[in-house]
């Protein structure tokens, strides 16, 4: 490589060694080690090789990461002194964010103990800036057996338009999940990237995060449970009741949300500040999580909120965890199931109407019953969307005889809000 253009690149490096950039899911994947490491650049026949040692830290770890910013790296490799003795360099992986330009390099391998530190050489054709190592500890979640049956509530919260793992093209989990044997917690992170503004940049920044907790982190399933992007679009990350691995050693019991984007202003690169269609997108996925599934909003936690070894979800968040609480509480209080049952003719002859003017999606289940209590017909049993719904009966059994002249009740239930009329049917 010529000189002068090598020296001319390492001047350009350490003039923006200090842009402090974040690379996704970093802090939520590892713990933080170092930030702006000392890099030592050696220029071989066909790249700049960059080539740094972490510092001391002794413990079992799974792997690391290295974020870096600039340009295209050939190839990485790591190697990690165990107890007293480096190992064979083994290679990486590189992960893109293509949005932010932001990069990633990560290896995996199960040390279970004694691993002092760890080296690494990046292979590129150009200057990186390096601007943190993050260690990945080993991953251990409790699952405790089932000690309650769950069951969903019937909610008269309208469950948000959610993007399916189909539509956003997920690849599928490595093994089976475990189911969350109770919920208790809710947790709201930042991506620390991928500010996606639309719904192709959503579905591709999903699909990016779900390749680096799969393939960079080595998780099962990409680690959240619904993703939010700017523009409102919600996106299913793991089915909600299973454990994600969002929050380690806090992971049973818990639903997480990331919003897409970076929102710490601190982090150079990372000062975006919450859109008001993300936001309310939140607060509606919020509330039907926390209804159908019996908890309080107030558990609601950020990230950092439990043991303190991340920004997440950013300054630009966390502050406003307080009123997205409130106005969970608050759409979850006003939002009440309002229908209008009638019921026409009455008397009747041949055939009986019932109309529900619904404001919000329901499950209706009519019943018919004769003075003895008995039930004679099943009317319906659906779940419908808000409007003006008509059903019939024609005064018939479920044998399809047709009942005597008489007094039935009809009892409506409509998300376990009930109600009973009585009707008389002439011959």
């Amino acid at each position: 490589m010529n000189t002068l253009y090598k020296y001319t690149l390492i001047f350009l490096y350490y003039l923006i060694l200090f842009d402090d950039s974040v690379f996704p899911q970093t802090e939520d994947a590892g713990l933080l080690l170092e930030r702006n490491p000392t890099i030592k650049i050696t220029d071989s026949l066909n790249y700049l090789v960059h080539n740094g040692t972490t510092k001391l830290f002794e413990d079992a770890i799974e792997g690391g990461a290295i974020d870096y910013y600039g340009g295209v790296v050939d190839s990485v490799l790591f190697r990690v002194l165990l107890k007293n003795q480096w190992l064979p360099w083994q290679y990486g992986k590189t992960f893109h964010d293509k949005i932010s330009g932001q990069r990633i390099a990560t290896f995996l391998n199960d040390y279970k103990e004694g691993v002092k530190k760890f080296q690494f050489k990046l292979f590129s054709n150009s200057i990186l800036t390096i601007t943190k190592i993050t260690i990945f500890k080993p991953y251990f979640e409790e699952t405790l057996p089932l000690n309650r049956t769950l069951k969903s509530v019937d909610a008269h919260i309208q469950k948000p338009r959610i993007i399916s793992r189909e539509e956003w093209g997920a690849a599928p989990p490595k093994y089976d999940y475990t189911n969350h044997p109770y919920f208790d917690k809710l947790t709201l992170h930042h991506a620390a990237c991928c500010g996606a503004e639309n719904i192709d940049e959503g579905m591709e920044a999903v699909r990016g995060i779900q390749d680096f907790h799969q393939n960079g982190r080595g998780w099962n399933d990409i680690g959240y449970h619904f993703l939010v992007d700017r523009a409102g679009n919600i996106y299913q990350g793991r089915p909600e009741t299973v454990l994600g691995a969002h929050v380690g050693g806090a992971n049973t019991g818990n639903i997480g949300v990331c919003i897409l984007g970076c929102y710490h202003p601190p982090e150079a690169n990372c000062n975006q500040t919450m859109s008001s269609t993300s936001r309310d997108s939140i607060v509606k996925l919020f509330a039907w999580i926390s209804q159908i599934y019996g908890q309080d909003p107030n558990v609601l936690l950020g990230h950092r909120d439990y043991f303190g070894t991340t920004a997440c979800p950013g300054d630009n968040v966390w502050p406003y965890l307080s009123g997205i609480r409130s106005d969970i509480i608050e759409l979850q209080e006003t939002i009440e199931l309002n229908f209008q049952f009638t019921a026409y003719p009455n008397p009747f002859i041949f055939k009986q109407t019932f109309q529900y003017d619904l404001n919000t999606s329901a499950h209706i289940l009519i019943n018919i019953y004769d003075l003895l209590g008995r039930k004679v017909r099943m009317v319906v049993n659906e779940d419908y969307e808000p409007g003006m719904k008509t059903f019939s009966w024609d005064g018939k059994h479920f044998n399809g005889e047709k009942l005597p002249a008489g007094v039935y009740f009809i009892r409506s239930i409509i998300n376990g809000k009930s109600e009973t009329k009585k009707v008389l049917m002439l011959n």
